[in-house]
């Protein structure tokens, strides 16, 4: 085995290797999120990290100034 067949090798095994582990850690991510409580999934449409954004009144004011003019 000349050094060509080894780097090969080495390549092969070694994305073998990162699919095989991405496909663990999909499964453990799937078998984690079946053991949360309902409440914790954030279910019921909330939002949970941001809050919606409600733009301010004056920006609709000045439209109505432009159309007016």
């Amino acid at each position: 085995m000349n050094v060509v067949d080894l780097l090969i090798t080495i390549v092969v095994v070694t994305i073998l290797v990162t699919i095989v582990l991405a496909v663990i850690t999909y499964v453990a991510y799937k078998l984690r999120l079946a053991r949360l409580p309902e409440e914790e999934k954030g279910g019921d449409g909330e939002l949970r990290y941001f809050v919606e954004y409600a733009p301010l009144r004056a920006e609709s004011s000045a439209e109505e100034h432009a159309t007016e003019a």
